[in-house]
């Protein structure tokens, strides 16, 4: 099984393991679900991808231990603030974020 060495926007030094096929579910749903030019909650963000991934009516096994799909969507999150493809609004709590323009990443 292939795996993704996931980046930290925090702590850029480390890099987490991810599965691969995971992470690309994840990823997809979250890029899906946010927004623009507006800012979403991490937590509404978070239900978002929940439905996205019961409407393709993936596997529960997938993420079958309670707060896993939570700490996927942490992990591809702080990865994908890293990569330049999400931000978080500044000095903002609880933590927001919006998908990056092409022309800004």
């Amino acid at each position: 099984m292939t795996s993704i060495r996931a980046r930290n926007v925090n702590h850029p030094d480390h890099q987490e393991s991810l599965k691969a096929d995971k992470y690309h579910i994840i990823r997809e749903a979250m890029l899906s679900a946010l927004p623009l030019d507006e800012w979403m909650l991490f937590s509404t963000m978070e239900e978002r991808v929940r439905a996205c991934l019961q409407e393709k009516d993936l596997p529960k096994s997938l993420f079958p231990k309670p707060g896993s799909l939570r700490w996927y969507c942490k992990a591809v999150q702080l990865d994908l603030e890293a990569r330049g493809e999400i931000e978080r609004q500044p000095g903002k709590s609880p933590l927001r974020l919006r998908r990056c323009r092409e022309d800004r990443a």
